[in-house]
């Protein structure tokens, strides 16, 4: 249940870990939209390209989206006008529209089935509060040249005051589309490793990565498409942008709704979209954003969601529920290109505000050219030096809510009571110390340090995915201590030497 649908829904490719040295002209970390569109452009540009995964192909942020690509990224293009300018705003736009007409010329030239689709895309408004910067967005991307509408009304079963669409938009599965690029990125000669996490990094004329299992990879070039740096070269990607989690629903549609993909603009609105799922019907929907390891029952987020569909479109039998995450940069705009402005062989590609499939696929566009031909008309828009990402409001209310969560989590001080109830986890105090217990569903207890390895941060438990989740920079670990999102590179260390759990059985 907890798994998403677009990997539950695919066949996956396995491929072996890395248990060698190697050498190569540029290694790139991350098998997601980002990772493997670069290697798959940088092949077809005559790169010599390794590839290596911390996990499965697909398994992160790209298998666990909406699957929209569009270049309408909720209210963007007037917030880009007011802070860069007009031509800012208009490059944008295109880089993310080129990024879709990749994606499918890609697809066709393929023969990919990954059920795309050309669909309008909807931006929309429930509260009248909304409606003038809706009325502002529309106005800029008329001055962009956009082909776009705006609409008084949606034939929807919701109380919408205002809406925006944009023509010619698209949707599909992204893990069956990522599981046949990865095939022809290794037709193509590159070669790929999954379960191979980098756990060090020296930078240089020729860097070196060493993985967990202390294999060495020398190469040129890296590119770093992990969703988060994992090695940010003193950039500080980590204050410049915040964490949210996301979750989805997949749920059995008896009746047709306007065909599109659609967005509330209000800080609670939902997303949602039709999949054609072996000839019945799916509804994609979600919502619920919160700052990661910032919210007291991730359980509930799921049951109103439900509520919320059930209400709406009459949905009662619901298949799938997931999650996701995602990081927003402060002024809207991703960080893609040299990971600082003194470094030139390493490159970077995270901050993507939700809309990954068409940013990532843009990210790979931009970073193969700088590498290929050291030049990019999107350059400078998406600089990750850029000093106006982060002088902002945004940027300091976010890293003195990091202080706060950093300092309030030293003081708390947990229980003396391991937990009772199978699933159940919590702040425990051992030998005086604080530690996270988590009772399994096997009945064993698994005890790890909450001292987060990135900077030190207290975690608190994700109820509803049983995991280790840090509220000042995003990075989660399973409840045994493994890594599952960075910026973390090191696992949480473990209660004893010899084993995580304990038998303590129920009374």
């Amino acid at each position: 249940m907890n798994e998403s649908y677009w990997i539950s829904s695919s066949k996956h490719n396995n491929f072996n870990n890395l248990k060698m040295n190697i050498e190569t002209n540029t290694v790139v970390v991350g098998g997601g939209i980002v990772g493997l569109t670069c290697a798959y452009l940088l092949a077809k540009g005559g790169v010599e390209v390794t590839l290596v995964d911390a996990d499965k192909i697909g398994h992160g942020s790209s298998g666990r989206n909406t699957g929209k690509i569009t270049s309408q990224h909720e209210i963007i293009y007037s917030k880009i006008d007011k802070k860069y300018g007009i031509e800012n705003a208009k490059l944008y736009y295109e880089a993310n529209n080129k990024a879709l007409d990749l994606i499918e010329e890609i697809i066709i030239s393929n023969n990919i089935n990954c059920d795309f689709k050309r669909v309008p895309s909807y931006i929309f408004a429930e509260n009248e509060n909304y409606l003038e910067d809706l009325k502002d967005e529309y106005e800029v991307c008329k001055k962009i040249g956009i082909d776009c509408d705006y609409h008084k009304k949606l034939d929807l079963p919701l109380d919408i005051k205002g809406a925006i669409s944009f023509k010619n938009q698209a949707q599909f599965n992204p893990k069956k589309y990522l599981d046949s690029l990865v095939k022809i990125c290794a037709k193509s000669g590159v070669k790929v490793y999954e379960n191979t996490p980098i756990v060090d990094f020296e930078k240089g004329k020729i860097c070196k990565l060493t993985t967990k299992d202390n294999k060495k990879i020398q190469a040129t070039n890296v590119v770093i498409a992990s969703h988060v740096p994992w090695y940010d070269g003193l950039n500080f990607y980590f204050a410049k942008q915040k964490a949210d989690r996301s979750y989805l629903l997949g749920a059995v549609l008896d009746k047709d709704i306007l065909p599109g993909m659609f967005l509330g603009v209000e800080e609670s609105g939902v997303t949602f979209r039709v999949h054609d799922d072996e000839g019945s019907k799916l509804l994609i929907i979600g919502g619920g954003d919160h700052k990661v390891g910032q919210c007291k029952n991730e359980g509930e987020i799921y049951e109103k969601l439900k509520e919320y569909a059930t209400q709406k479109f009459g949905v009662t039998n619901f298949k799938y529920q997931w999650s996701a995450q995602d990081y927003m940069s402060f002024d809207n705009v991703p960080y893609i290109g040299h990971i600082n402005k003194n470094i030139e062989n390493i490159y970077v590609a995270t901050g993507f505000s939700k809309w990954g499939m068409s940013n990532g696929t843009a990210s790979a566009m931009l970073i193969s050219d700088l590498l290929i031909k050291n030049s990019s008309k999107y350059k400078e828009l998406f600089n990750p030096s850029r000093k106006g990402s982060y002088l902002s409001g945004d940027f300091i209310k976010e890293n003195i809510n990091v202080g706060i969560n950093y300092i309030s989590g030293k003081l708390k001080i947990g229980s003396d009571e391991f937990p009772i109830n199978k699933g159940e986890g919590k702040k425990v105090n051992i030998e005086g110390r604080r530690y996270g217990a988590y009772r399994h569903y096997n009945d064993k207890l698994y005890i790890v340090d909450i001292s987060c390895t990135h900077l030190g941060c207290e975690l608190n438990f994700n109820s509803a995915e049983k995991t280790w989740d840090c509220p000042c920079h995003a990075s989660r670990f399973d409840y045994e201590g493994n890594i599952l999102e960075g910026p973390a590179i090191k696992p949480l260390n473990k209660y004893g030497k010899e084993k995580n759990h304990i038998d303590i059985k129920l009374v």
